[in-house]
């Protein structure tokens, strides 16, 4: 065990003591450390979101993690954490808090032999892929390049190929976590087996401070290939058929997803189809014929009977480069809202009411994402009681709402809110890292399997029995529009 320092009774008054910086409200640059890292521009100024912190600390060691944590517990101030900043609700932003901002842990150490990784929180996707492509070796990124692990780990992590290597929580072998008493420990399946499981997928209600992940990784595919198809909106029930029945024949190694876009996706002109839903199916394979006989179910099947708009075929796309698409999508500088939805019903089924509401979407770069993880056996894809990560279904829909004027917010809370009132009714339940915690608390506890949000809230319990850290973001009252 490491020895813990001495307690501090309050957090130093200098802006650099004991080796991390801090920032109060009255200081030059309070604004830009709370607001600038944040990946979600409705946060700054909306009131749907909670006020701001009263401090900003960014520890560079794990002994300045143990003292802000100690000093935050005896002047009894709520402690929010950051790693990277790319949550969509922004819940390190806290009223009055002390928001440990994680930008210094950025480590990352790879043993290639016994095919493990060492890495900070705020390691991004992006840079932990190019690093494990330089040994020839793969894990589970999100399919955004920018959010940092911390973040994307513990709440649970829908990452490349998860189908197939499963969501990236199940390859987290251990972790160092700074808990609420300033105690730091180790946490794995043998050692704090409990802290692990809720390592495991509860997300910014973790009682801790990961300063730490051990990981699991993968042989860098030999051959990862991507086909894709788009077609017009008008299609959009021909085209749910053939991939749900396409699927069916599809191995675990193909990742398949279906958007419905509008005139200001990516690409897209004034001469363009306006409305258009798009399919990508990824093989990660060994080699070029093993991608080819695991997308043979796309070839074999006469289609969905309605020409492509454009199509590619078994695209060779590098390991470290299958983010920058996905990363097109997101504009810098928008305002975002998202929510989740798990589905009982196959993709037709599912998206088939959503037709008509994307066209009348108030941003045309706003859309919605679909797949059906394990190509229709999400429901059988987790592993039963190990992991906090229990809340898993046939299919998965997210809408995306994103725009870039303030005055257009009431209108886009409006269309999401109506999303919503089309999807509720069949969902099973909702993805933590994603759902809109901040709309309503059904999303936090819908967001884990039935039976364990009791277990998630006392073991949130026993590892924080004052509450010093924030724990997950409550709703507020909502606006009218909501």
């Amino acid at each position: 065990m490491t020895t813990m320092p001495d307690p501090v009774p309050t957090l130093p008054d200098s802006q650099a003591t004991a080796g991390y910086s801090r920032l109060t409200r009255d200081d030059p640059g309070f604004a830009e450390a709370v607001y600038e890292g944040l990946f979600n521009k409705l946060s700054v100024d909306n009131p749907r979101f909670s006020g701001e912190p009263d401090l900003v600390v960014a520890p560079k060691t794990e002994t300045d993690v143990v003292a802000i944590v100690r000093a935050a517990a005896q002047s009894g101030t709520k402690v929010a954490i950051r790693s990277g900043g790319h949550s969509w609700i922004a819940s390190s932003v806290r009223e009055a808090s002390v928001l440990v901002d994680l930008a210094a842990f950025d480590g990352i150490s790879v043993n290639v032999e016994a095919r493990t990784a060492t890495v900070g929180p705020a390691v991004r996707g992006e840079r932990l892929s190019k690093e494990l492509v330089a040994h020839g070796l793969a894990f589970p990124v999100g399919h955004c390049g920018t959010p940092a692990l911390g973040g994307f780990l513990l709440g649970g992590g829908l990452g490349v190929n998860w189908g197939h290597w499963l969501p990236s929580c199940f390859s987290i072998r251990s972790l160092r976590v700074v808990l609420a008493s300033g105690e730091i420990v180790v946490a794995s399946a043998t050692s704090n087996p409990d802290l692990f499981w809720l390592a495991r997928g509860s997300g910014p209600g973790f009682p801790g401070i990961v300063t730490e992940f051990e990981l699991e990784l993968q042989p860098l595919p030999g051959a990862i290939r991507l086909s894709t198809w788009m077609f017009a909106l008008t299609d959009l029930s021909a085209v749910t058929r053939w991939v749900s029945r396409v699927s069916a024949s599809l191995p675990s190694n193909v990742e398949v997803s279906l958007v419905m876009a509008g005139p200001g996706r990516p690409g897209a002109t004034s001469a363009s189809v306006p409305f258009v839903v798009g399919v990508a199916a990824t093989a990660f394979t060994d080699n070029a014929g093993a991608a080819r006989e695991a997308l043979r179910a796309f070839s074999d099947d006469p289609g969905p009977g309605v020409p492509a708009l454009d199509h590619l075929e078994a695209l060779p796309v590098a390991f470290d480069s299958l983010h920058e698409p996905v990363d097109a999508t997101y504009p810098e500088g928008y305002r975002y809202l998202a929510d989740t939805f798990w589905n009982p019903l196959d993709i037709h089924d599912a998206l088939e009411p959503l037709a008509e509401l994307i066209t009348r979407a108030p941003s045309g770069a706003s859309y919605i994402l679909s797949g059906m993880p394990k190509n229709g056996h999400g429901a059988e894809l987790l592993p039963k009681g190990e992991a906090a990560f229990g809340m898993h279904d046939r299919s998965l829909v997210v809408p995306y709402v994103m725009w870039n004027d303030s005055a257009d917010d009431a209108a886009n809370l409006a269309w999401l809110t109506e999303l919503r009132s089309v999807l509720e009714p069949t969902a099973s339940g909702h993805f933590l890292s994603e759902a809109d915690l901040r709309y309503d608390a059904s999303r936090t506890s819908g967001s884990f399997a039935p039976g364990d949000w009791a277990r998630v809230s006392q073991l949130i319990t026993a590892f924080d029995p004052e509450s010093l850290f924030c724990g997950f973001p409550q709703p507020r009252e909502k606006p009218a529009a909501d």
